[in-house]
């Protein structure tokens, strides 16, 4: 005989008690009593025959088979919660889409296209947010992310979007310092008065850029010295500011170019080994939304060219 479920309440609460860390929180999230709470999950431990939640201090945490049956539960009741939400409002036209990217890759490459996927969804609603570190798809509402990925990630869907090119760049102020010279060369030199700006995201860049300019494999100290910055947008907007030379990808500079706020000191662009890629836990993978977005994004990615080049200026 097949073992009864447990009601959704059930493990509505379960999930608010540990996720929140306290009965009192989860009945004020789920607008309950502390007491229905603490019923619910001792009920669903008798039914599972399972001890799920412990109190460590001043906090509820998960056993070991919380943890486990957690993995399983969460992810069915976010696709519940979305599936009715879908088809209270939008009678499964549409529905939300929760996604997170890079705050380089939003503000510069994907906010721009975005109003194309608007007006050709409009039954669609797109959440976007920005994220630093790693994507949590468990612990979190979001469906989908914008991932620099250098290799593929355990137990995530992947759609390449665009590989990550970087060339160098500079102030024009910083740029007569060298006009006429092969940057290359330049950096092999180690002039006194060259600054280069690094970025905790691409390790290692500039001795890349180097070996794809030079032809060479060459280690120097140099090129592990100056500042270093946690966002791309952030090396950007040194570069302008003539704090140094950035390398930096190609859709991030053109407003800066054409203003003329920076200039390419050479016209050779190095893979970084990692690329831009829409990625999205199996549980996301029925998400009517998720697929609409995933074809408007390889519909621009292709448009443009982007597939295997990169995007030029």
């Amino acid at each position: 005989m097949p073992l009864r479920l447990p009601s959704t309440i059930a493990l509505q609460c379960l999930e608010a008690s540990e996720r929140l860390g306290s009965f009192t929180r989860a009945a004020k999230a789920l607008n309950l009593t502390q007491g229905a709470i603490s019923r619910q999950v001792i009920g669903l431990e008798q039914r599972l025959g399972a001890q799920l939640l412990e109190r460590r201090r001043e906090s509820l945490v998960a056993t070991p088979a919380g943890q486990a049956y957690l993995a399983e539960v969460r992810p069915l009741l976010l696709r519940l919660e979305r599936a009715t939400t879908d088809i209270a409002l939008h009678q499964g036209r549409g529905g939300r889409l929760q996604l997170s990217a890079p705050s380089s890759f939003c503000n510069y490459w994907l906010a721009p296209r975005l109003s194309g996927f608007v007006n050709a969804h409009p039954h669609i609603t797109l959440d976007l947010s920005t994220y630093l570190g790693p994507v949590d798809f468990t612990a979190s509402r979001i469906d989908a992310a914008i991932m620099v990925v250098g290799a593929p990630v355990p137990g995530l869907h992947a759609i390449p979007v665009l590989d990550l090119t970087v060339r160098p760049y500079a102030s024009p102020a910083l740029a007569t310092r060298w006009s006429g010279n092969d940057f290359a060369t330049v950096l092999r030199q180690a002039p006194p008065e060259l600054t280069l700006i690094h970025n905790s995201s691409l390790p290692g860049a500039w001795a890349l850029w180097l070996r794809q300019a030079a032809g060479a494999d060459e280690v120097l100290p140099e090129l592990h010295a100056g500042p270093s910055y946690d966002l791309l947008s952030m090396s950007l907007h040194a570069a302008i500011a003539g704090i140094g030379v950035a390398l930096l990808p190609a859709f991030m500079v053109r407003a800066a170019l054409d203003a003329g706020q920076l200039v390419a000191l050479s016209d050779i662009e190095s893979a970084t080994g990692r690329s831009y890629q829409l990625c999205y836990p199996e549980h996301s993978a029925g998400l009517p939304a998720l697929a609409q977005f995933s074809e408007w994004l390889l519909e621009v990615r292709n448009d443009a060219g982007l597939a295997n080049a990169g995007e030029r200026t």
